[in-house]
């Protein structure tokens, strides 16, 4: 037997106290190798899982979904392979789609936690899926004459400040909002939600202009499916006057169809705005139904102060401060704690503000480690420590095959004649000594799950 020299080391393979490891990135020899695995047990899942992963981190979206597809039929109850399914829909601007996926995550019994960040992932995924309809609708914006809107569908941009005293000028935000509630209240009329008409606004840049004109409003409408547009301005004047006036811009000749004014005391605020819509709706021909009318009148809250910090709120959520939104979404539900459009607000910027920056792979992890769903088959137990360490082992090396309590190892090189076989008792499970330093307690605690064996062979 030619002889062979074989250093042995033993490496304690612990938990981190956030929650599972994730593999490091793989190298392309890496995901050719685990392809090839792949193709050796096309229907396992956890090698689709693993293959999913590695397509999603290569952003090859395409391919994760086939990938994590194969998983999924599986292991149908898979909360990590939905999850993944949802993200390769995101990478693939399939939004609908995604948020279908991540609708039934929300669905299943997820822990406090993970349920926040999913919601906050969702949140997310709505901001984005905005600016890529924006992005879709400027870029074919010529086509859009061909098919006119919906007569009945209305677009509010944001009324423009003309005073000067920048305190008020979040409320550009809050009067468009208020607006399209109160229209949201006549039956025959549809309104485009305000956030899709601001992200629009964004991407053309002209909410940086400051100009209002009949022409602007007229394709802004066009290019959200409105046939009809509401601008307007408002301005703060000596002894806390407010004035505010607005228009109704048609899209298909950008005249207007409607004008409405009105001025009080500052106090008298939603007045001033209910005033003018009402007059718009009377210009427009539109008779209200005593229904319609007494929702019209409702206020969102007696406080103009919550009001104001709620109009504060919406100019950062819609820059994407959603830490600075839901502190002032938060403020103005402490001011009057009935305020329910602030404090539904409130929760959403949260929820986005803890999704933030947490990467996907992270997100996916942690849905997988909720309780909702069980776990890949072969996930848990001994067989996963065992197919993490043979799956990092490259072809013609030695396979470890793990018992209870001792490991025997085969050198798969050696001819059946030459071969070489180490019996190795394995240490006991145990606390992890790392952990009981940094006084690691309770179900997060650092626990050694598995050692790995390294051999070196001399050449």
């Amino acid at each position: 037997m030619r002889r062979r020299t074989l250093a042995v080391f033993i490496v304690g393979l612990s938990l981190a106290c956030a929650g599972s490891p994730h593999p490091a990135t793989l190298t392309p020899a890496d995901l050719t190798a685990l392809e090839a695995r792949v193709t050796e047990h096309p229907d396992d899942p956890t090698l689709n899982l693993q293959l999913a992963r590695a397509y999603y981190a290569a952003d090859r979206f395409a391919d994760a979904r086939k990938a994590v597809a194969v998983a999924l039929a599986a292991a149908p109850s898979s909360s990590e392979a939905r999850a993944y399914l949802g993200l390769s829909y995101e990478g693939l601007a399939q939004y609908d789609s995604a948020r279908a996926v991540y609708t039934q995550l929300l669905a299943s019994k997820l822990d406090g936690r993970v349920r926040r960040l999913l919601s906050g992932r969702l949140a997310l995924l709505t901001r984005e899926e905005l600016r890529h309809a924006a992005r879709e609708v400027i870029a074919r914006e010529s086509l859009l004459i061909r098919t006119p809107p919906d007569p009945n569908t209305v677009a509010v941009l944001p009324f423009r400040y003309t005073g000067s005293d920048t305190t008020f000028r979040p409320l550009e935000r809050g009067l468009a909002a208020l607006v399209v509630t109160d229209l949201s209240r006549v039956q025959q009329l549809r309104l485009v939600e305000r956030a899709r008409v601001q992200v629009l606004l964004d991407e053309l840049k002209l909410a940086e202009t400051g100009r209002v004109d009949p022409a602007t409003g007229a394709r802004s409408g066009r290019l959200v499916g409105a046939a009809q547009v509401v601008e307007g301005q408002f301005a703060t004047g000596p002894r806390d006057q407010l004035r505010l006036d607005a228009t109704v811009v048609r899209v298909a000749d950008a005249q207007v169809a409607a004008a409405g004014s009105n001025a009080d005391q500052l106090r008298a605020l939603f007045d001033i705005e209910k005033a003018v819509v009402l007059e718009l709706l009377t210009k427009l021909g539109i008779t209200l139904t005593p229904a319609e009318r007494v929702a019209i009148s409702e206020r969102p809250t007696r406080d103009l102060t919550a009001f104001l910090l709620y109009s504060r709120g919406l100019e950062a959520e819609d820059r994407g401060d959603f830490a600075a939104a839901a502190q002032a979404f938060q403020q103005a539900t402490r001011l009057d704690p009935g305020f329910r459009a602030a404090a539904e607000h409130a929760a959403t910027s949260q929820a986005a503000e803890a999704s933030v920056g947490i990467p996907a792979s992270d997100l996916a992890v942690a849905i997988g480690g909720g309780a909702g769903a069980g776990p890949l088959p072969g996930a848990a137990g001994p067989g996963t420590l065992l197919n993490a360490i043979n799956g990092a082992v490259p072809t013609g090396t030695i396979t470890l095959q793990a018992v209870a309590s001792t490991s025997t190892i085969v050198d798969a090189t050696a001819s059946s004649s030459n071969s070489a076989t180490i019996t190795i008792v394995l240490p006991p499970t145990d606390p992890n000594r790392l952990c009981e330093g940094a006084a690691c307690d309770g179900p997060a605690r650092v626990t050694l799950v598995g050692t790995v064996i390294i051999i070196l062979k001399r050449p």
